[in-house]
């Protein structure tokens, strides 16, 4: 009789310790999960090359821009220094957020942070990146070079 019951306990610990492997393996699943990231195309923005660009990972998303020289400059060449905002929009919707930074490019290039969030499924999302002059002085600023201020990009979210 004991050892009926011993290995009735034997089958039962053993059915367990495959089901808590099942269930340890579930988040795993859920740590698979991919990015794609989305970036606008265009030409030069304010003598700079600018990007605004999405990364959708399941329900989130971080919208955020790069902004950068046009090429390399020889010296002695002053940085253009610009105001960069990056801002996320629901199209049609409401603002997810918003980011800004100053900066001074010479032969580099800036990740400019905006927002990161999580959407509902089938929503687009707009990422934008608006460049202003900076202050006055070596480098530039004061007034916008012609031509456009801003780029965009719009991407839908399906998961």
């Amino acid at each position: 009789m004991n050892q009926i019951v011993n290995r009735g306990l034997a089958l039962l610990m053993a059915g367990a310790a495959i089901a808590g492997g099942l269930a340890m393996g579930a988040p795993a699943s859920a740590a698979t999960l991919t990015t794609t990231t989305t970036c606008s195309t265009g030409g030069p923005i304010q003598g700079l090359t600018v990007k605004a660009c999405v990364d959708v990972t399941g329900a989130q998303v971080r919208v955020y821009g790069m902004v950068g020289a046009v090429g390399i400059s020889e010296p002695p060449v002053n940085p253009r220094s610009v105001g960069a905002e990056v801002s996320g929009t629901i199209v049609g919707g409401a603002l997810l957020g918003s980011g800004s930074q100053a900066l001074s490019i010479w032969n580099n290039s800036f990740t400019v942070e905006g927002v990161t969030t999580t959407v509902a499924s089938g929503t687009t999302v707009r990422a934008k990146v608006v460049i202003t002059p900076g202050p006055a002085g070596p480098g530039g600023g004061g007034t916008p070079l012609p031509g456009p201020n801003s780029v965009s990009v719009d991407v839908p979210v399906v998961y």
